[in-house]
């Protein structure tokens, strides 16, 4: 019974750490945009950040969401779920050729701070 109750805390408090409301990450990309854009990380100068699904598969979803009907009804459509905070970069394979890079930036404060 004990452990059970363990069990369920630790499940909980999981929770809790990896899921952000759309609200969260608009707050986190506020926190962060001056640090994190225009700057190497993890090899890749970010350009841009951008809010989608934290469930990648569904991140497709999303974008046709947004592309169709606009980033409002796409968001309005995954309210409820947990987003994540993304930074994109883009790198020329050729001078006409891009290739665009995503790098999740959920967990940058604790990164950079620890």
């Amino acid at each position: 019974m004990r452990l059970s109750k363990f069990c369920t805390c630790f499940i909980y408090l999981c929770s809790k750490i990896t899921r952000m409301t759309f609200e969260e990450a608009v707050s986190l990309v506020d926190r962060i945009k001056d640090q994190v854009v225009g700057v190497p990380v993890k090899g890749r100068f970010i350009e841009s950040l951008f809010i989608g699904p934290a469930n990648w598969d569904e991140m497709h979803v999303f974008m046709n969401i947004c592309f169709q009907k606009g980033e409002d009804e796409a968001i309005d459509e995954f309210i409820g779920k947990s987003f994540s905070v993304y930074g994109r970069s883009v790198t020329y394979i050729k001078p006409d050729l891009p290739r665009w890079d995503v790098i999740v930036l959920d967990d940058w404060e604790k990164t950079i701070y620890n």
